[in-house]
This record gives C-alpha cells, sequence and structure tokens, in this order.
C-alpha cells in the first residue's frame, strides 16, 4: 500500500486533473468520492484504478472493508492536508476512487434492451444524473447520451446518479439521425417528449420497443429529432404551471411511457 506524503505527489496530480473533462477523456478515467459511493463502485465491479484513504478515516470499519475489498497496490494513504488538496467536495469522507469509464458499444446496447431513453442536450449535471437514477429505477433501461449533453463522468453527473451511473448502460452518439435510423430498423418506436401536443400517454399503444427522448432544459427536443420521432407526447397537467424541471419531467414520462411495453 502506498503512502502519500505530498500534495505534488504525481497520483495527486492525477485526481486533480480529472477534474477536467480533457484529462478524463484522455485518462479514459472517472473519480468517485465517498464511503457509500466507492463501496458502489466495488460492489458492482467496476475497474478502480486507485483508491486513496485519508489517515483520518482508517479508523472506520466500513473504510478498512473497502481497502480489503481490493488488491493493496491500488491502495494510498495520505494525510487529512493532503487529501482535501486531491477531493473535489468538502464532504469526501476521506474516501475516494479512481476509476475507468464504462462505456458500451451501439449495437450491443440497442439489441440487448427494450427500453431505451435518449438524452438530448441535457446540460445541466444534476438533471444528467437524476436521469441516470431514475432509468435505474425504472430499468432495465440504457440511455443515448448525444453530442451536446453534459459529460456523463463529471463528478456532479456521478454525485448525482447515486451510485446509478455503475449500472445504467450508456452510448455516446455523433449522429441523432443515425441511431434514431439504426433504433427503427429494429424495431424501436421512438417518443418525444414535448412541452406542447395534443398527443399524451394514454394515446399511445403498447409496444414491444421504446425510445423516449428528453429534451435539453431551455430549448426541448430539437426539431430534427421531433420530425423523425414516432409521436411527440406531452405530460397531462391538470394545474397552473406552464412547464416542469427536466428532470422531473424525465421522471414522469419515463414512468409512465415505460408502462407502454409490451414485456
Amino acid at each position: 500500500m502506498d503512502i502519500i506524503t505530498s500534495k505534488d505527489n504525481i497520483k495527486i496530480k492525477h485526481i486533480r486533473n480529472l477534474n477536467l473533462k480533457k484529462f478524463r477523456d484522455e485518462e479514459n478515467a472517472f473519480v468517485v468520492e465517498g464511503i457509500k459511493f466507492v463501496d458502489e463502485a466495488i460492489n458492482e465491479k467496476a475497474d478502480i484504478k486507485l483508491l486513496l484513504v485519508s489517515e483520518e478515516a482508517l479508523n472506520k470499519s466500513e473504510v478498512q472493508k473497502l481497502i480489503d475489498s481490493i488488491d493493496e497496490n491500488k491502495a494510498a494513504i495520505c494525510s487529512a492536508q493532503v487529501f482535501s488538496n486531491a477531493a473535489n467536495t468538502v464532504n469526501a469522507q476521506g474516501v475516494l476512487a479512481v476509476i475507468n469509464k464504462n462505456t458500451a458499444a451501439q449495437n450491443e446496447v440497442i439489441d440487448k434492451y427494450n427500453f431505451i431513453i435518449m438524452c438530448d442536450r441535457i446540460q445541466d449535471p444534476g438533471n444528467q444524473g437524476t436521469i441516470i437514477r431514475i432509468a435505474d429505477a425504472f430499468g432495465p433501461a440504457a440511455i443515448i447520451l448525444n453530442k451536446g449533453c453534459v459529460d456523463v463522468f463529471n463528478p456532479k453527473v456521478a454525485r448525482a446518479s447515486a451510485g446509478a451511473i455503475f449500472r445504467v448502460p450508456f452510448i455516446r452518439s455523433e449522429d441523432d439521425l443515425e441511431i434514431i435510423n439504426n433504433m427503427k430498423d429494429k424495431g424501436f418506436y421512438i417518443v418525444s417528449t414535448v412541452v406542447d401536443s395534443e398527443y399524451y400517454v394514454d394515446n399511445m399503444e403498447k409496444r414491444n420497443k421504446i425510445c423516449i427522448v428528453i429534451g435539453n432544459e431551455g430549448q426541448g427536443v430539437s426539431k430534427e429529432i421531433i420530425d423523425n420521432s414516432d409521436i411527440a407526447l406531452t405530460i397531462k397537467m391538470t394545474g397552473k404551471a406552464e412547464s416542469l424541471n427536466a428532470s422531473v419531467a424525465a421522471g414522469i414520462s419515463i414512468y409512465e411511457i415505460r408502462k407502454k411495453l409490451l414485456k
């Protein structure tokens, strides 16, 4: 087990660099913080590169359990001061882990799942993480992220997912029409969620495979995606609110449309 004494240690610098998307992409890795989050990563067989523990956390039985769960060559101990220099939050509980990214192949996911959530330019990390968590709650489901979405390995996205990032498979799309046509060819019914439509969930018939599209916080689903969807649905609201937060609308839509699957 490595003992780190300086904030200028190469491993500490590496962890700090992973706060930036550029380095997460280059290293194909990201950071999670906190006892529960790291424990979930281990339980879900995430590929852990490094477990960093503050000396002050060593007296906690749950922390010792984490250390015992991985190869000791992947664990490192440092002072509280050095740890605070590496951590992204103030409540990391003296534990963080560097983890290799887990991305899936497009065709593999489309062939395996019959319920897919496509995120169209979701930019708020909290919303993106919550949608991943919702997908986990009402799955099995996979997620498609188009090129306008926030980085799914952003620390705020990872925290908001509450561990779901280790369980929900996701793929990136550089071409919206290409992946929509690919799904259509494989029997998917494409449902765009919009603010205003003459159609509600009640108007939708049950289907074997469904892809629901959740749109950007301010602009909604792009016109190009709507025009190439099989139907555009809105949430029926009886109150005076004109719209809902993206993640709230996503939760309601995913829950209701998930029930439209034939199996």
